[in-house]
């Protein structure tokens, strides 16, 4: 498998996020609540992660 660097600015990291909230249906806080109640779905799981990777990246970002 070959990696892939993908250059994002903050505002298609800002995009995105909202696009995975969307798909989602809830926040990140809302999916951070669940996932503490073991009541996430793996797909809820995996938006997760990529919400918490691309916020991460945006707070770099912006520095």
């Amino acid at each position: 498998m070959v990696p892939t660097l993908e250059v994002l600015t903050i505002p298609e990291i800002s995009t995105r996020l909202a696009a995975l909230e969307a798909r989602a249906g809830a926040s990140a806080d809302e999916l951070r609540q669940r996932a503490d109640w073991y009541e996430l779905s793996q797909e809820g799981q995996a938006i997760l992660r990529k919400l918490e990777d691309l916020t991460s990246l945006r707070e770099h970002a912006e520095r």
